[in-house]
Formats: C-alpha cells, structure tokens, sequence
C-alpha cells in the first residue's frame, strides 16, 4: 500500500474504536416506531366488479349462472355452435368441449377471439361477458401425417430416356477409362447424383 492509504486506513479505524457501537448486530427496530413502508409495489391489474363484494351471498349464485356462447368459425371448416357454460369455466373448458363435438384435433389447434382478442386458456368465462356472447373460432391446420412416403428420386441405376441425357454412351466412356467394373458404376451413379441435384 502506498503511504496515502496507509494514513487513511490507521485514522479511520482509530476512529473506529474511540467509540462503542450505539446498537447491537441484531437490533431490530419496533413496529410501533416504523414510518415508512418501504417501496411501493405497483397496483395488480384486475377486473373489479362491486357487485361481488355487496351482494356477499348472491355472489356465489351468480358465479353458478350460466353463459350462452355462440361459438362461430368464419374460415373453413365454417360451423356455428350454440353452447351453455358455468361463469366459472374456462376457455380451455371450451376448447375442449369443441373438440368433443369434432370440431378440430386437439386444444391446441384452436383460438378463441373476443372482439378481436385472443383469449387465454386459464381465463374464466365470467370476466369475459354477462349473459351471452359470440366467440370466433380459428383452427390452424395441422400438420399432415406421413401417410405416404414423399417421392423417391427416380432410381440412380436405372436409366432415363426422357431426361435426354446419354447415360448408355457416358457409362461406355467411363467403364473403357476405368479398368474395375465398379469403379465405373460408382462413378456413374454420381453423375447421375449430380445431374439430380442440380435440376
């Protein structure tokens, strides 16, 4: 250390222990005597409705009400569903009453849209509307299952008259310059690799 702060370091800690500490390592500060809450946490973000907390006893009947959902898909398939639902089921609730009636594959495959929003799985029908509302209904497509192996390139051995290329000739010119049958064929074959690859 250089000499400026071996001056600071002796003085502060002579300083140090002139005096004792006012307050021991775990003081704690009465709550009676706490003024300041701390940071403020920023307001959650939910929907209100004070029918709830003055009807206390009527709420419940009303979360048991139940909603009628016309359930629409403008693009194709194209179905319009009447359905009644609890205030307290969910959109995934819905989702799969759709797919029970064979509507689409799985949950997955569909969003529901209110005036233009897309509604999430865990939201409860209650918070969306009162009594009645029309969902619109979008099913992605599904990705189709191989059912049918894709197209096999046309076989490397065999030959092609409508391609138009000479293969007969280029397979005589490459077995006279290789001595080995096979060397010729290989070579052969990736010409015709090529000749594939490249169209």
């Amino acid at each position: 250390m250089s000499s400026p702060e071996l001056d600071f370091v002796s003085r502060f800690l002579t300083l140090a222990t002139l005096s004792s500490p006012a307050l021991p390592a775990d003081y704690k500060l009465p709550l009676q005597q706490v003024s300041n809450q701390g940071i403020a946490l920023p307001p959650l973000k939910y929907k209100y409705d004070p029918r709830r907390s003055r009807n206390g006893a009527s709420g419940g009947e009303a979360r048991n009400s139940s909603l009628t959902l016309t359930l629409k898909s403008v693009r194709a398939p194209k179905f319009s569903v009447e359905c009644q639902f609890t205030c307290k089921d969910t959109v995934l609730q819905v989702k799969q009453r759709l797919v029970e009636e064979g509507k689409a594959q799985g949950t997955e495959d569909l969003k529901l849209l209110l005036k233009g929003k897309v509604l999430h799985d865990s939201e409860l029908l209650s918070s969306l509307t009162s009594d009645a509302a029309t969902i619109n209904v979008m099913i992605s497509k599904t990705a189709q299952t191989a059912t049918s192996p894709p197209p096999a390139h046309p076989g490397l051995t065999s030959e092609t008259p409508a391609s138009g290329m000479p293969w007969n000739e280029i397979e005589n010119v490459l077995s006279s310059r290789f001595p080995d049958s096979k060397e010729a064929q290989k070579a052969l074959d990736r010409l015709k690799r090529g000749w594939e690859l490249a169209k």
